[in-house]
Formats: structure tokens, C-alpha cells, sequence
């Protein structure tokens, strides 16, 4: 019991004292997941340590973190862009989600476009262009001219939903989102 205490007393007193230069530091330094860890516990105020907080996330697949970042993303048209972009993102992952576990047709909706992995996969998902490779487990997929992505659920509970990322038929990388 002693170790736990200790251990979390101790991240908690290393992400309050992660500065504004450590979190640029680790950014330029691709430290991206330390950058998403301790900087969402950070209590940041100053939104351009925001938007790299919030980007090094993205670049981890760390979703969920953003809607607690974006609120604090108001005070230029620039950051409470950042937000909105940032907010997409998370809408798209939510639709995704429900439509790989509830089937709800996502065609009628229009959102912003980015280059983000969830929001290519939406707007195909929106467009119907994709193929069913199995209806039992759910898996689907889509292809575009330089990458195809696989879907699918996982089997446990909280259900998982993955993607994986392929070029030229390798696997680049399994995405997933909860």
C-alpha cells in the first residue's frame, strides 16, 4: 500500500512541476506520449502549450484527453480553432464507435475534414465506401490508393475499436479507440 502511495505521489509531484519548456523540449524531441501523460495533468493555462499538448496526444492515439483541453482553448480565433479541430476529432471517434457497435448510418452527416486517421475513416465510413469483410465480428473495409484500413471490434469488454493501417499490404500500425 505504502509503494502505491508513494508512486502516485510521485507522478503527481512530476506532472506539477512539468514546465512549459520540458513540454517543448519533449515535443521537439517526439516524446509525445510523456507530453500526453504529464501534460494533461499539468494544469497548463497557456493554450499554445495546449495545442502541443493536445497534438502530442493525437500523435499517441490518445483521444479522451483533448475534451478536457479544449475548454480551456478560448481566448484567440486561432486556439478556439485548435479546439474546434480537436473537438472533430472526438466526434468523429464517438460516430465511429457507434457505428462499428450499433450500425447507425453516418451518411447524412457532414463534418470538418483533416488529415487525421479517425477523420479519414469517417468520411469513408460517411461515403459508404467501404466493404463488409465480415458481418458476424463487424470487420470492414477500406481501401484508398495508398493505404487500406481493417476494422473491427474486439471480443472483450469495454468493447475496443481497432484499426489497422496498412501501405502497400504491411501493417504500419493498430489503432484503437475506446
Amino acid at each position: 500500500m505504502i509503494k502505491i502511495l508513494l508512486i502516485l505521489v510521485s507522478f503527481y509531484s512530476i506532472s506539477f512541476s512539468y514546465n512549459k519548456s520540458e513540454i517543448v523540449s519533449d515535443y521537439k524531441n517526439q516524446n509525445y506520449k510523456k507530453v500526453c501523460i504529464y501534460g494533461t495533468v499539468a494544469n497548463s493555462k497557456d493554450e499554445s502549450i495546449l495545442s502541443l499538448i493536445a497534438s502530442a496526444c493525437l500523435k499517441v492515439d490518445s483521444i479522451n484527453p483533448l475534451g478536457t483541453i479544449i475548454k480551456k482553448m478560448v481566448s484567440t480565433p486561432k486556439y478556439r480553432e485548435n479546439a474546434s479541430y480537436f473537438a472533430t476529432i472526438i466526434l468523429q471517434k464517438k460516430l465511429i464507435y457507434q457505428f462499428m457497435n450499433d450500425g447507425i448510418d453516418l451518411s447524412n452527416l457532414r463534418l470538418p475534414r483533416t488529415s487525421y486517421l479517425l477523420s479519414v475513416v469517417f468520411e469513408n465510413i460517411v461515403k459508404k465506401n467501404y466493404k463488409i469483410i465480415d458481418k458476424t465480428t463487424k470487420k470492414i473495409k477500406i481501401v484508398l490508393k495508398n493505404r487500406t484500413y481493417i476494422l473491427w471490434r474486439s471480443s472483450t469488454k469495454p468493447i475496443k475499436i481497432f484499426i489497422d493501417e496498412y501501405k502497400d499490404g504491411i501493417l504500419l500500425k493498430t489503432h484503437w479507440y475506446l
